[in-house]
């Protein structure tokens, strides 16, 4: 999983990223600033989740996303809840208030790993349905049927077959 830390204050980003660690992932690229985050952006794939401190050291996070548009699952990591309505409005999984509790954070990618399984399983739907409709699946079907005629067993072969009725609960073939 490729995870990045947007995180202005050092100490709390390589707490966080010890917090990761002991979860057993690693945070691939950590920035400090909303102009390095949108040029970091604009030059590299974005990651599967981010993990975003609100209040940046050149002003706000939401300023990143007024300027690029970011599909990556978002966990808010900030000191003041007064801006998580904001928060959600954008592809949040979750609001965790500093210091970061280890346990929270697990719940938080749990909630994550959930979601983002859940999304690759729809794709993956989609692709199949897709595939379906622009490929349609060869049936095989039956070239002969093996049928009763008294106490004895016949076999008519499928194009020989005008149509099935059923009578009297049996079914019955007519040929031609």
């Amino acid at each position: 999983m490729n995870i990045l830390i947007i995180e202005d204050e050092k100490p709390a980003a390589r707490r966080l990223s010890r917090l990761l660690s002991n979860l057993g992932m690693q945070a691939s690229t950590m920035l400090h600033s909303v102009e390095e985050s949108i040029d970091w952006f604009q030059k590299n794939e974005h990651p599967d989740l981010i993990f975003l401190d609100i209040q940046l050291s050149d002003g706000l996070s939401f300023e990143i996303f007024d300027v690029l548009e970011i599909n990556s699952a978002i966990i808010f990591t900030t000191a003041y809840d007064e801006y998580a309505l904001q928060a959600f409005k954008l592809n949040s999984i979750d609001y965790l208030l500093k210091p970061i509790d280890e346990d929270e954070l697990a719940q938080a990618i749990k909630k994550f790993e959930l979601q983002n399984s859940s999304k690759s399983k729809i794709a993956l739907d989609f692709e199949d349905i897709k595939n379906l409709l622009v490929n349609p699946l060869e049936r095989d079907f039956k070239k002969r049927f093996t049928v009763r005629v008294g106490q004895h067993l016949k076999i008519i072969h499928a194009e020989d077959v005008e149509c099935f009725f059923s009578e009297n609960k049996g079914t019955y073939a007519a040929t031609s």
